[in-house]
């Protein structure tokens, strides 16, 4: 008897899937994975495109599925903005939703159109994850906080659904000079789409099937992790830790209590020599700001050094898990040209634009980029005082090297994230002793070996597989889309 009502509720809920499908017809998918092009991200989102377009073909569910580094490779589609005005164009007239995800994610896609299915597509619509800062916050703009009315913003890794009603209006609004945003710094990029989602007059509908932990319920989940082979010796990577006679006494007792014992191999850049704390000097000046050409005679210094696979330029007061360190590096290849922080943009939208890794939360590069940045006339700082962290962007982008993001670096302290941004992920990274006991965030934040903040279930991303099958030709199989006849999918 109970086989017979298992198979039978089995049965309903197929059944529910394909109504779902079916009153989702004519109103398809439109999924956009907003992927890096390091190698472990890349195969990460080729599998999550083949996952994706397979769920689809599964359920009978029209889609479309593009992954936004091969779609937009000039565009700097982490911002959301420069593919708007793309997908609206494309899709407008067939299409009721889009949704953006990270390469770092499992989609649930019966469980996703349960929930479109409450929505009207043609309302402006904005669905996600909602987080809200607590207090005003550097990373913010120093924006005010209401504690009665919090804004609430996306938490991007859980991904998020955009009606294409809604992706028109801001379309409109990007190209619109008048509404266009102005500032010329991308710091949080999920932060500021949200707020240019609501001058648009849009809020952000928080959903709890938007995940960070594998739950009942869960339509799209962040996943934390590559499976990622190798082992990165502690003694592999040379942290290389920026201070200056000013702080030595006020700073760097604190990274000897911390982290500095289990950085095995390390050295202090400073302009005095100090005996208590051994400091190493490079025969540049310090200066009060930018600090470019102590970061460049830091490269140039650490490429002599013997058996270097990894650089880790760190701040005197930024704190630092070696071991997490450590296990994140196994997803990458010291023989290939690597940097991996946190990114921020300058004019990222721009032809002009470029990418970079904020100093602050740390600045890690392969050996074989360390190579490249310290040869003769490839990166010379223009001044000394040049802040570092983006004139290296800049060398960077001239290099065609991209600069690899994780989540798990922090150029702020704690306090300035709102702790559900900082669930689920694996710390490597915080940043200014101010107004803080730093000694006490390490012990909390930091000081594991392995395990995420607040551990959870976390679905395992599988980055073994490799892809044989062409990604645009499952899409036109699923879509009924003819790229030599319908212009309106297929171009810019």
């Amino acid at each position: 008897m109970g086989s017979v009502i298992k198979t039978l509720l089995v049965h309903l809920l197929w059944l529910a899937v394909l109504f779902i499908a079916s009153a989702l017809t004519n109103a398809s998918l439109v999924f956009v994975i907003v992927n890096q092009v390091a190698p472990p991200h890349y195969q990460a989102a080729l599998n999550l495109a083949l996952q994706l377009t397979s769920q689809a073909k599964q359920h009978n569910m029209p889609c479309k599925v593009y992954i936004a580094s091969d779609e937009w490779p000039n565009l700097s589609a982490w911002t959301y903005f420069p593919i708007l005005e793309s997908l609206s164009s494309r899709h407008g007239r067939n299409s009721s939703w889009v949704v953006l995800v990270g390469e770092q994610t499992v989609v649930k896609l019966p469980t996703l159109l349960d929930v479109l299915h409450g929505h009207d597509p043609t309302q402006l619509m904005f669905l996600g994850r909602g987080v809200s800062d607590l207090e005003e916050t550097i990373i913010h703009h120093y924006a005010s906080v209401d504690p009665e009315h919090p804004f609430q913003y996306v938490d991007a890794r859980a991904g998020m659904v955009l009606s294409i009603t809604l992706v028109g209006r801001l379309a409109r609004r990007w190209s619109d000079p008048a509404t266009h945003p102005h500032s010329e710094f991308t710091i949080d990029a999920a932060y500021e789409f949200s707020t240019f989602v609501q001058s648009a007059g849009v809020k952000l509908t928080n959903h709890s099937a938007f995940c960070i932990s594998n739950q009942q319920g869960c339509a799209i989940v962040f996943s934390r992790l590559f499976q990622c082979k190798g082992e990165v010796r502690t003694e592999d990577i040379h942290f290389a830790v920026k201070s200056c006679s000013k702080f030595h006494s006020e700073r760097l007792p604190v990274i000897q209590d911390t982290w500095l014992g289990d950085a095995t191999n390390h050295a202090i850049y400073s302009d005095i020599q100090d005996t208590r704390f051994g400091t190493v000097l490079l025969g540049v000046t310090n200066t009060e700001r930018g600090h470019c050409g102590k970061t460049l005679a830091i490269i140039r210094h650490a490429a002599q050094l013997p058996h270097l696979h990894w650089l880790a330029v760190v701040d005197d007061d930024t704190l630092i898990s070696v071991n997490r360190l450590r296990e994140l590096l196994t997803c990458y290849d010291y023989n290939e040209p690597v940097a991996v922080g946190e990114r921020y943009g300058f004019a990222a939208t721009t032809p002009q634009g470029y990418d970079y890794l904020t100093g602050g939360a740390g600045m890690v590069f392969s050996k074989t980029l360390v190579d490249r940045l310290a040869s003769s006339g490839v990166c010379e700082c223009p001044s000394n005082e040049t802040p570092d962290d983006m004139y290296l962007g800049i060398c960077l982008r001239r290099l065609t090297i991209p600069a690899t993001h994780s989540s798990a670096f922090h150029q702020a302290k704690p306090t300035d994230y709102p702790a559900a941004v900082l669930e689920g992920e694996a710390l490597v990274s915080f940043h200014k002793y101010w107004q803080i006991d730093p000694r006490q965030v390490y012990q909390q934040y930091l000081h594991s070996t392995g395990q995420v903040h607040k551990p959870s279930d976390q679905p395992k991303l599988d980055n073994t597989l490799h892809i044989s099958e062409n990604i645009h030709a499952v899409n036109d199989h699923l879509t009924g889309d003819d790229p030599s006849t319908n212009n309106d999918h297929d171009e810019l």
